[in-house]
C-alpha cells in the first residue's frame, strides 16, 4: 500500500459559524474558500480582508483559515501553517480549525504534531467523521496500523457511507493480508462513490496479488477511465498485462506511466521486470539503473539488476548488485537464490546450497530455490538430496523441468 490512505492533500473550506453579514462581507472579497474561485484571488481577497482591520474574532479566524486553505491546495503549507495558527489563536474552540492544521502537518509528515491537533479537532466535535479518518493516516504513517484501524471503523460507524474511509480500512486490511475484509471494504467504498479512483485501483491490486489478472485488469481499466493520469493505475495494469505474460501491452502501459511521471522509480522496475522476463537485458538493465537513480534504495531493483547481470554472465558485476539488495533488505529471499545461482556458476556448490537455504528460510514455497538447491545438491555429490529438492519443487510448481 502506498504511503496515503485517502485523499489526505484536499483541504476542507467549511466556512466557520459566522454572523450572515461577515459571510457575505468576506464573500465580497473572494475570500470565501470555495473551490470555484481561483487559488490566487482567493489569496488575494482574504489578505485584503485581513488588512482592512473590519474583521475580528471568529470572522477574522474565518480569513485566515481561507486563506490558509487556499495556500494550502496551491502546495504551499509554510504559508498555510502560520495562517492556521492564527485563526487557531483567534477561535481556540473551532475543531475545523484545529483538523485543517492536523491535514497540513500531515503534508509536512510530522505525524506527531498532527494527531495532536486531530485529538483536539475531535474532542470539540466527536462527530467529526472525517477527522478520525485523517488521525488514521497519521496512526498508519506512524507504523501503527491498528490505531488507524480503530480510526477507520469510528469514522465509518459515524457516516456508514464514507467511501474514502472505506477504501482506506480496506488498505489496512491489504497489508494485514486480510484480502476478503479488503475486497469488501472496497466494494462498499465503490458503491458509495463509483467515481472514487483510489478504491478501483487498490481492489484491482488485491485481485493481482491473487493472480486473478483478469479482475485485476478490469479494475485498472476503470481507474484510468475515471482519472487518465493516474500513473499507479498505469504501473500496476502494466504489471498484471507482464504476469499474463503479454509484454506488448505491459511495455505500453509501463511507458505511458513512465511519460506521465518519469520521477515514479516503480514504473522503471516494473518495466525492466518485463524486459528481464523477455530476456532483453540490454534493455532491461538500464531501466533498472533508473529506478535506483530514482530511489536507491529500492533493493529489488538491486536484485533483478543483479540477476540481468548474471543472465549475460557478467558475475562480477551481479553479485556486487546482490549483495547491495541484501544489505537493503535482508529478508530478500529473491536476492538469495540469484546469489545462489552466482556460486553455482563460479562451482561453489557449497555456498550454492546455502544461498538456496537462506531462500527457503525466508520462503519455504519458493519452489525456482529448492529446485536450483537440487541440482547444487546432486553436482555436491549429494544425490539423494538432491532428488528431494526436485521432487518437492515440482509438488509446489508442476511446471518446473528438471
Amino acid at each position: 500500500m502506498r504511503s496515503c490512505l485517502g485523499a489526505c492533500l484536499v483541504f476542507a473550506a467549511v466556512a466557520a459559524a459566522l454572523p450572515a453579514s461577515a459571510q457575505e462581507s468576506l464573500q465580497a472579497s473572494d475570500c470565501t474558500g470555495k473551490p470555484g474561485i481561483p487559488k490566487e484571488r482567493q489569496i488575494e481577497g482574504c489578505s485584503k480582508a485581513i488588512a482592512s482591520g473590519h474583521f475580528s474574532g471568529k470572522e477574522l479566524a474565518a480569513a485566515y483559515g481561507f486563506r490558509g486553505v487556499a495556500h494550502a491546495n496551491s502546495g504551499d503549507i509554510d504559508h498555510a501553517l502560520p495562517d492556521f495558527d492564527e485563526a487557531i489563536a483567534l477561535d481556540p474552540d473551532s475543531a475545523i480549525g484545529f483538523f485543517r492544521r492536523g491535514k497540513a502537518w500531515l503534508v509536512k509528515k510530522n505525524n506527531d504534531r498532527a494527531i495532536v491537533d486531530f485529538d483536539r479537532a475531535i474532542e470539540l466535535d466527536p462527530a467529526d467523521a472525517l477527522a478520525y479518518n485523517s488521525r488514521a493516516q497519521a496512526w498508519y504513517d506512524k507504523g501503527d496500523p491498528d490505531r488507524a484501524m480503530a480510526d477507520l471503523d469510528k469514522a465509518i460507524d459515524l457516516d456508514p457511507n464514507y467511501a474514502v474511509a472505506r477504501r482506506n480500512r480496506g488498505s489496512v486490511y491489504q497489508t494485514r493480508g486480510d484480502t476478503d475484509h479488503a475486497v469488501a471494504d472496497y466494494d462498499a467504498a465503490i458503491r458509495a462513490d463509483p467515481n472514487l479512483v483510489k478504491a478501483w485501483n487498490s481492489r484491482g491490486s488485491v485481485y493481482g496479488n491473487k493472480g486473478d489478472h483478469d479482475r485485476a485488469i478490469a479494475d485498472y481499466d476503470q481507474a484510468i477511465k475515471l482519472d487518465p493520469n493516474y500513473v499507479l493505475a498505469w504501473t500496476n495494469r502494466g504489471n498484471s498485462y507482464g504476469k499474463k505474460e503479454d509484454y506488448d501491452h505491459a511495455i505500453a502501459d509501463l511507458d505511458q506511466a513512465i511519460a506521465l511521471d518519469p520521477a515514479y522509480a516503480p514504473a522503471w522496475f516494473d518495466r525492466g521486470v518485463v524486459h528481464l522476463a523477455q530476456k532483453d537485458y540490454d534493455h532491461a538493465i538500464p531501466d533498472f539503473d533508473q529506478a535506483i537513480r530514482l530511489q536507491p534504495g529500492f533493493a529489488f531493483a538491486w536484485a533483478n539488476r543483479g540477476l540481468a547481470y548474471l543472465k549475460k554472465i557478467d558475475p562480477d558485476r551481479a553479485i556486487a548488485d546482490l549483495d547491495e539488495a541484501i544489505r537493503l533488505n535482508p529478508k530478500n529471499a529473491t536476492a538469495f537464490n540469484s546469489r545462489g545461482s552466482y556460486f553455482a556458476l563460479k562451482k561453489d556448490y557449497t555456498r550454492a546450497i546455502a544461498e538456496y537455504s537462506e531462500a527457503l528460510r525466508i520462503n519455504p514455497d519458493y519452489a525456482e530455490a529448492l529446485l536450483r538447491r537440487g541440482f547444487a545438491r546432486r553436482l555436491n555429490g549429494d544425490k539423494d538430496g538432491g532428488d528431494a529438492d526436485v521432487a518437492a519443487a515440482k509438488k509446489i510448481n508442476p511446471g518446473l523441468v528438471d
